[in-house]
């Protein structure tokens, strides 16, 4: 796909004396701004990456820039290249020594991975060629996102090893998902797409740990069960062979949505439960669920705490887990600080009827593509536990309720299901990142809104701060002149603000400080 090589210089590793804060881009001719990103190792930001059409060759070809900075926004090196105008990156990511591009070419139906070193050289290129069934496929769900955002997160680093990208599938007449693995340090890699035993496989890559990569498998004996299976599959990261498929049921039925390393070295599920024979598509969950399991998928311990005896002692809640004007709660992340705590993050979302999906189904004889109901994203809130995972805290903190139409049908998926739309399909959520520092003695969540104020109208970039065991809050005005903006993560304590201004085809890029 790429008809010119990319020497790319990451010179992350070494010192820089210049202290650059802010970078002005001229001659952008075009650019999304998703394709601009942070290079993180675990929350840590090591640099930046840019890029953007930087000039029209002819018709048919564009020059594209890649540029590459270090933390500060210091230059590291300009990578220029002529290519299809049909190409474009989707996503990125850092392991702590080597950097991954995901590129796309619409036109050639291909995703071309590209891994570099530190050193400066091109290590590996995986291309993977799509069907022309496939394309259609991921065209309404993953390559439907092409908005300003980072909203579909599906390539993940491996620390010193490799990545791993999940993307939806197709196979035949199935529905499926593929998860693959591609080594930065040798020419390696291997796919897993479960196609047998359901017709439709839903798969959400959960973490990796001891060289076993945890992925939760929802199975649907056809497309229209509304009762699916829930398992935890364990893949071995050095051969691509499944080690166990194993129900996530134990106490309780647990739906997992994401894995965590707490408690010096231990792996942690973390997820929504339900009664044993629980329906994830209709019934409500019972609260949250923590189990401690290992590399063979054996559950060692279980911890819960549920809506109505535990978490109905610091907010109003009701025993299936709506909260008052909050509606219901989509767990975003969880960090532990250096006393033991684990500091919880996550935000509320709940249906509310629509007006606009109403009329148009009246008008339509029932036929409209919009649901009778929509989505409101409300509140965030943080939750407190010890390292036993009892419930200590939870305060909320209000924002602008974040409203989007949906589709016919939606009205009636479940919530834990509809939370997870929201989060990698419809990208519906304000939250942006979490950020601890290596000590464990402080942390940002970071998260957008709107206000409506007297003295300003706009949107808001937020920030709930935690440092040596104090919370406060700080809130930046985002509002500019600029065409479009976007911000991303910063070195701790700051962000990085992106402002495009069409017109003049300039870039404008700086820190911001947060409380």
């Amino acid at each position: 796909m790429i008809k010119k090589q990319i020497v790319l210089c990451l010179a992350i590793l070494f010192a820089i004396a210049a202290n650059a804060q802010k970078m002005s881009i001229e001659n952008v001719y075009k650019v999304t701004l998703r394709n601009s990103g942070a290079i993180k190792e675990a929350t840590e930001v090591k640099g930046y990456f840019f890029f953007y059409v930087s000039d029209k060759i002819d018709k048919k070809t564009n020059e594209y820039t890649l540029k590459i900075t270090d933390s500060k926004l210091n230059k590291l090196k300009d990578i220029k290249f002529e290519d299809s105008k049909d190409i474009r990156i989707l996503e990125s990511s850092f392991n702590g020594s080597d950097l991954i591009f995901l590129f796309y070419d619409s036109k050639a139906r291909t995703f071309e991975y590209q891994v570099y070193g530190a050193n400066g050289t091109k290590k590996q290129t995986y291309t993977r060629e799509l069907t022309k069934k496939e394309k259609r496929f991921l065209e309404g769900t993953y390559l439907a996102i092409d908005d300003d955002e980072n909203t579909f997160s599906g390539l993940y680093p491996i620390d010193g090893k490799g990545f791993i990208s999940n993307t939806p599938s197709r196979e035949d007449k199935d529905y499926t998902f593929q998860i693959d693995y591609f080594s930065s340090n040798e020419k390696k890699q291997w796919s897993y797409t479960p196609t047998s035993g359901a017709k439709k496989f839903i798969g959400d890559y959960l973490g990796t740990f001891n060289d076993v990569v945890y992925v939760e498998v929802l199975k649907f004996g056809s497309l229209f069960d509304q009762k699916p299976e829930s398992n935890i599959v364990g893949i071995d990261l050095k051969t691509g062979k499944e080690i166990f498929e194993k129900p996530t049921d134990g106490k309780y039925r647990m739906y997992p949505s994401s894995l965590n390393i707490l408690n010096n070295g231990v792996a942690y599920v973390f997820g929504e439960y339900f009664d044993v024979d629980g329906n994830i598509m209709k019934d409500k969950s019972r609260g949250f669920a923590f189990w401690q399991i290992d590399e063979k998928g054996k559950i060692l311990a279980e911890k819960y705490a549920s809506w109505d005896e535990d978490f109905s002692k610091y907010l109003n809640v009701s025993s299936k887990g709506k909260i008052d004007d909050f509606g219901f709660m989509f767990l975003h992340s969880m960090m532990q600080t250096t006393d033991g705590s684990i500091y919880a993050v996550g935000e509320g979302f709940k249906k509310v009827a629509s007006g606009l999906g109403i009329a148009a189904n009246i008008l339509g004889g029932g036929r409209s593509g919009l649901s009778v109901a929509k989505m409101n994203v409300t509140d965030m809130i943080l939750i407190k536990f010890d390292a036993n995972f009892k419930l200590k805290e939870a305060k909320i903190y209000e924002k602008n309720a974040n409203k989007f139409e949906m589709d016919n049908g939606m009205e009636f998926v479940s919530t834990p299901l509809i939370g997870k739309m929201i989060k990698y399909q419809w990208g519906g959520f304000d939250y942006k990142y979490s950020q601890i520092n290596k000590a464990g003695t402080s942390f940002n969540i970071c998260y957008e809104d709107y206000v409506k104020g007297k003295g300003y109208k706009g949107s808001t970039f937020n920030s709930i701060s935690y440092n040596d065991g104090k919370i406060t809050t700080d809130k930046i005005n985002t509002k500019s002149e600029a065409s479009r903006s976007s911000i991303l993560q910063g070195p701790a304590g700051q962000v990085l603000i992106l402002e495009y201004y069409k017109k003049t085809k300039i870039l404008e890029i700086h820190f911001e400080k947060l409380n």
